[in-house]
C-alpha cells in the first residue's frame, strides 16, 4: 500500500442498541477481561489505514465498540510510511493503535517501537490464522491485501498467467507500474528479479540488484509509473494502459459494478500477499481499551465482513472465503509473502536505485 498522502478524521457513531434495555453493566457481560480502570480511560486513539480498511472499521466495529465500553474513539487515517513517522515523532505519546501493514511491522518492530501483545488478554487471538501473526505477537494481521496484475478486458483478452508477460514486446506502452514509495512497488521489484533469473521468492527477494536490473527493461518496454490509486483504476478501466498492478481490496468494488477490468488469479510467479494488522506503540497509555478493540477486530461476525465487502482474505481460521471472493483472489496458496525484515531494512537502498531509473 501506498507510503504517501495521509488524511485524517475523527469519528463517534452511534449504532443501534445490542444488549436489551435494562440490562446493567452491558460490557463486563459481553468483555468480561476489562476492568473498571480501562473503561474510565475515556478515549482510544486508532490510526487507520485510509480508504477502504479505514471505512469498514468505522462503519461496522466502531459503533459496536464505542457502545460496548462507552469509551469514545478518537480514529485518523494514514499510511504505513507516514505511521512508522509518527511512530517515532510521537514515541513519548503515541496513539494507542496503528493499522499498517507487514512492511512497516519488522521495522518498527526492531527499532524498539512495538508492544508484543498479551495475548492472553485477547480471547479472539486463538482463531488468528498463523501467517496473520506476525512477528512473533507483534501485530494482529487483519486482512491480506493482495496484489496482483488487473488487465483490462477490452484490451487484454487472455489472463496473464505469468508476471513476465510485462516484459513481452506485444505489450509494449501497455503497463503503469507502482512506485518504490508503495509496498507492492517494492513486491514489484522482488517479482522483476524472479523473472530475471529463473528462483522462487524465497531466494530471488534476497537479489533486488537483477529485480532492479530487469526494471529498466520494463522501462525500455513502455512502463510508466503511477503516483496514486485513482490514477491506477482510470488507466486500467479507460484502457489507455490495460495492465497495471495493484491491490484487489480497493479494486474489488468497480469489477462488481461492472467495470471493464479482472485481477489475473493464478500467475506463475506467484501474488503478492500483504498483510496488514492492528499494531500497538510501544508506550500506548490504553492498553486493555487497546486490547479490547483488537478482541473485537478478531470476532467472526466482523471478519467475516473482511470478505463480503472488501473482497479480502481475512486473520479469522473459521472464515472461509467465500466463492464470490476466491473469483478475485484466486487460490490462497498461489499467493505469496515476502521477507519484509529483509526488505524493510534494505529499503532506503532499495529505492534509491529504483529512482535512478524512474526518478
Amino acid at each position: 500500500m501506498s507510503n504517501n498522502n495521509t488524511r485524517s478524521a475523527s469519528t463517534s457513531i452511534s449504532r443501534r442498541t445490542l444488549l436489551k434495555r435494562g440490562i446493567a453493566g452491558a460490557f463486563v457481560i459481553s468483555s468480561p477481561w476489562m476492568t473498571t480502570s480501562a473503561r474510565a480511560a475515556g478515549q482510544l486513539t486508532v490510526v487507520l489505514n485510509q480508504g477502504l480498511l479505514a471505512k469498514l472499521w468505522i462503519d461496522e466495529l466502531n459503533p459496536r465498540f464505542e457502545k460496548e465500553t462507552g469509551a469514545k474513539l478518537n480514529i485518523q487515517q494514514s499510511v504505513t510510511g507516514a505511521m512508522l513517522a509518527m511512530l517515532k515523532t510521537q514515541k513519548d505519546n503515541p496513539p494507542d493503535l496503528m493499522q499498517f501493514s507487514e512492511a512497516g511491522v519488522f521495522q518498527a518492530r526492531d527499532q524498539g517501537l512495538l508492544k508484543q501483545y498479551k495475548t492472553s488478554s485477547i480471547p479472539n487471538w486463538k482463531f488468528l490464522r498463523k501467517e496473520f501473526n506476525m512477528a512473533d505477537d507483534y501485530s494482529a494481521g487483519m486482512i491480506d491485501a493482495m496484489n496482483t496484475i488487473f488487465y483490462n478486458t477490452n484490451v487484454i483478452k487472455t489472463e496473464p498467467t505469468s508476471w513476465a508477460e510485462l516484459w513481452n514486446v506485444s505489450n509494449k506502452g501497455k503497463i503503469a507500474i507502482p512506485p518504490a514509495t508503495w509496498n507492492n512497488g517494492i513486491r514489484m521489484i522482488v517479482t522483476a528479479s524472479q523473472v530475471a533469473t529463473g528462483l522462487p521468492l524465497d531466494k530471488a527477494q534476497y537479489d533486488f540488484q537483477s529485480g532492479i536490473k530487469h526494471l529498466a527493461n520494463l522501462k525500455k518496454n513502455g512502463a510508466v509509473v503511477y503516483n496514486d490509486a485513482p490514477q491506477a483504476l482510470q488507466m486500467m478501466q479507460s484502457g489507455q494502459v490495460p495492465l497495471v498492478p495493484f491491490y484487489v481490496a480497493f479494486a474489488a468494488g468497480l469489477v462488481a459494478k461492472g467495470a471493464p477490468i479482472a485481477p489475473a488469479v493464478n500467475l506463475k510467479e506467484g501474488k503478492h500477499g500483504e498483510i496488514v494488522g492492528l499494531n500497538m506503540p510501544v508506550n500506548a497509555k490504553n492498553v486493555e481499551l487497546a486490547q479490547a478493540y483488537v478482541n473485537l477486530s478478531l470476532e467472526k461476525e466482523f471478519q467475516s465482513k473482511i470478505d463480503s465487502i472488501l473482497r479480502a482474505r481475512c486473520g479469522h481460521i473459521d472464515v472461509v472465503t467465500s466463492p464470490d471472493t476466491l473469483k478475485l483472489i484466486g487460490d490462497p496458496a498461489n499467493t505469496t509473502y515476502a521477507d519484509w525484515a529483509f526488505l524493510s531494512k534494505n529499503r532506503p537502498k532499495i529505492t534509491e536505485m529504483w529512482n535512478e531509473v524512474f526518478g
